[in-house]
């Protein structure tokens, strides 16, 4: 099991970011949290190894536009 904190910097406010987050985190079995600050996102995320770093990619790749 790994814990990362992610910052995700731009606009996130209006595009259902932090609702993908969780339908991700569903998806991958990350536990954690997301709040908005003033840069952007936040995000903690833990679960096993390999799901995190699949959440992490998914989360640049995947992301709404």
């Amino acid at each position: 099991m790994i814990r990362n904190r992610i910052l995700v910097a731009g606009t996130v406010q209006g595009v259902g970011f932090r609702p993908f987050i969780y339908h991700l985190a569903q998806i991958y079995q990350i536990g954690g949290w997301v709040a908005n600050n003033p840069a952007g996102v936040e995000i903690e995320a833990e679960g096993r190894v390999g799901a995190v770093q699949a959440f992490i990619r998914d989360i640049t790749g995947k992301a709404p536009p």
